[in-house]
């Protein structure tokens, strides 16, 4: 007999779904930054995000076995560091194809090197980063269960 989930909605919103995995590390998406991801592949006739949909997974793999310096910095790159609510402050990252950002965190996560998308971008206006959203990454990944 199969077990039932008892956790929330909520809670099961925030358990990251594993990308890319690699000997350098592993690629999980949660909330936002899932359901963006996904929607990616759905969006019919915009072409930007066509692209993004074939090119991120391919950045996610690349990361995942060899780490950011196979990427250059239109693909992946570090954007500032976050303080968040215990005082301490999160270096949250983007992958970026096309306008499409996905931000995240790395850390180590269930006992592996791990970049955890937490938030998204998918139609950036402007070439710098919404700060807003930035916060928001730091700030989601805080829910997640490390």
């Amino acid at each position: 007999m199969r077990q039932r989930d008892r956790r929330s909605e909520h809670e099961r919103s925030y358990e990251p779904r594993l990308v890319a995995s690699g000997s350098y590390a592993d690629v999980y998406l949660v909330g936002e930054a899932l359901s963006g991801f996904d929607g990616l592949a759905l969006s019919k006739g915009d072409q930007d995000a066509m692209r993004a949909s074939v090119n991120l997974p391919k950045y996610f793999r690349r990361f995942a076995e060899t780490g950011p310096s196979a990427l250059n910095d239109k693909m992946f790159k570090k954007l500032m560091d976050v303080k968040v609510g215990n005082g301490n402050s999160v270096p949250v990252f983007e992958f970026k194809n096309y306008q499409a950002r996905i931000y995240g965190v790395i850390c180590n996560y269930k006992g592996r090197r791990a970049f955890v998308g937490t938030a998204c971008d998918l139609k950036k206006k402007q070439q710098k980063a919404d700060s807003a959203v930035i916060a928001r990454a730091a700030s989601e990944f805080g829910k997640v269960q490390i």
